[in-house]
């Protein structure tokens, strides 16, 4: 509830409370109609829902009215996904045939306890292919099969995938035909596991058809509109850190309840040895996700624990630099402020675009750069260089459609308003981490958003900055403009605006480039450049030397040049 009434007292809107509603008059109808559910965080204007349903205040997720009242803002991807769906029916049809006169094909699914009304309803195959046998498994939208999953039959070859999919199929949910139907929905892992909990009577499930860390921003978009989810994902520990980490944090912690299976069960598995009513109490006995920084002692031992056996807890981001790594204690980590400072012109934004390309390509990690001095061709534009190793002048933006395809699966986003404020930036960073998984960010840069130079204004920033990377635990690049040095090398106190930037970082990154005299007796930026660490919470720091190729907008390491 907090999270409303807050939002809607620093907008001075007027509200009411009934139980777990709020209700507020609707900026469309004029009515006091508009109900937002403070749990699952959808809201609905009666009125508008029964005269106006596809008026933008009859129904959706609280997000949309802070993006409506220009609280957060819109962002845009680096390639925008291609929309010719594909039509599997002809291989679904051929397959099954297949399966029904495969008596190795129907053995395996029979062991599975599959009826063969599921296997008919779901159009269940049989192929043979990487020599070897395979149960297919339709994945449908609109009652069109628009991908196919392959699952190996037992005895499985350990040299291949244990599941395949068809290249070019659509990132669909299994049985997402459903999700429009039901305000509640159970969601877990894998196709033959939601075929089971059907078969048992319950309709109203999907499965995820990636692993289990796997959600895409157009599943969290249709998911994200529902009252209740009860999420039932594998017992051990990634299982149940991708349902809280991901899920319930994207989705909503309010609105999603943790359905715990008996250790090393699946679905499948535990309706072959337990009952209906078993599953039923189960249900009964989920519960809701912690309250973030609201923790018992007991919890605190619990979450010890957990991280002394989870190999990702000193989860690292390395740099595209060894040697800068070295100084950073192996890289960017989570809930980590960064701090990049430099003189005007020495590439602190080219610096920071090779960051995010880095990640989004060696670690697929959704990144926003939000960047107030450039637009996003330009930056797309440095993306392309990186990519190419072109030089500006062999960026042809004709072969705009030929980069797209090269680049389509980078997880890029790019953001700019003139004008933003820091909490409309806090907010869509929370909106772009909820609907797009995105988890690395930078700001470019402080400065600029703090036009007064008001020492409290900064430092209200940087604490907004410092609260994003605890808040959405992320690693986060935030760049500085320091004061006039006279052509000197930095040192931490320059950073411009607040004594609370430096304090709110966990590391400082410095950039020095000297002036040297041209051809043309013009003063031009040495390339080299001098990278200096003056503060990092978990490592000595230091200096190291890069050397700057301008022409293709890239930093080497100074022993690769």
């Amino acid at each position: 509830m907090e999270e409303v009434i807050s939002y809607l007292d620093k907008k001075n809107i007027e509200y009411k409370i009934s139980g777990k509603e709020v209700i507020i008059k609707c900026p469309n109808c004029g009515k006091e109609k508009l109900y937002i559910n403070t749990e699952s965080l959808v809201y609905h204007c009666f009125r508008c829902e029964a005269k106006e349903p596809e008026n933008v205040y009859a129904h959706g997720h609280f997000s949309k009215l802070k993006e409506l009242w220009g609280d957060i803002v819109p962002i845009s991807r680096l390639v925008k996904q291609k929309t010719d769906d594909p039509d599997y029916s002809i291989q679904v049809e051929r397959y099954h045939k297949n399966l029904l006169k495969s008596s190795k094909g129907m053995k395996y699914i029979y062991s599975r306890n599959i009826s063969d009304e599921m296997i008919k309803r779901f159009k269940l195959g049989f192929i043979h292919f990487h020599n070897h046998d395979w149960i297919s498994i339709p994945i449908y939208e609109d009652g069109i099969p628009k991908n196919i999953k392959y699952r190996q039959i037992p005895p499985e070859n350990p040299n291949i995938d244990k599941y395949k999919r068809e290249k070019g199929g659509k990132s669909i949910l299994f049985n997402g035909d459903v999700i429009e139907k039901y305000n509640e929905l159970f969601i877990q892992e894998g196709e033959i596991d939601t075929i089971t909990l059907i078969q048992n009577g319950y309709e109203n499930v999907v499965g995820i058809t990636g692993g289990a860390g796997t959600l895409l921003p157009e599943w969290q978009e249709r998911l994200r509109l529902k009252e209740k989810l009860y999420l039932i994902f594998d017992s051990d520990l990634p299982g149940q850190k991708a349902a809280e980490k991901v899920w319930a944090t994207r989705l909503g912690r309010g609105k999603c309840w943790n359905v715990l299976l008996p250790k090393e069960y699946d679905v499948n598995k535990f309706f072959m040895s337990y009952t209906k009513e078993d599953f039923e109490k189960l249900i009964k006995e989920a519960k809701r996700f912690e309250v973030v920084g609201v923790s018992s002692i007991k919890e605190v031992f619990l979450q010890m624990y957990e991280k002394s056996q989870d190999e990702d807890t000193q989860e690292k981001f390395a740099l595209p630099w060894k040697n800068i790594n070295k100084l950073l204690n192996g890289g960017f980590a989570r809930s980590r402020l960064t701090v990049l400072g430099g003189s005007p012109g020495v590439g602190k934004t080219s610096m920071s675009i090779q960051i995010a390309y880095h990640f989004a390509k060696e670690y697929k990690l959704p990144s926003l750069v939000f960047c107030l001095e450039m637009s996003e061709i330009s930056l797309v534009t440095k993306i392309i260089q990186l990519h190419y190793g072109f030089t500006l002048e062999e960026v042809d933006y004709s072969d705009a459609l030929i980069y797209q395809q090269e680049l389509k699966d980078l997880p890029l986003y790019f953001g700019y308003s003139p004008r933003i404020k820091p909490s409309v930036f806090y907010e869509t960073m929370k909106e772009v981490r909820n609907r797009y998984g995105v988890e690395f960010g930078i700001f470019d840069n402080l400065q600029r958003m703090i036009r007064t130079g008001e020492e409290s204004d900064m430092a209200k920033a940087s604490g907004m900055f410092k609260d994003i990377t605890m808040d959405l635990d992320i690693p986060f690049l935030l760049v500085s403009q320091p004061r006039k040095t006279g052509g000197r090398e930095l040192i931490m106190d320059d950073l411009k605006g607040s004594a609370a930037i430096p304090a709110d970082a966990d590391d400082i990154i410095l950039m020095y480039r000297a002036k040297t005299k041209s051809n043309l007796s013009n003063e031009v930026f040495s390339p080299e450049t001098s990278i200096v660490i003056p503060k990092s919470r978990f490592s000595q720091g230091g200096k190291s030397i890069l050397t700057f190729d301008g022409a293709r907008s890239r930093f080497y390491e100074e022993t690769n040049i």
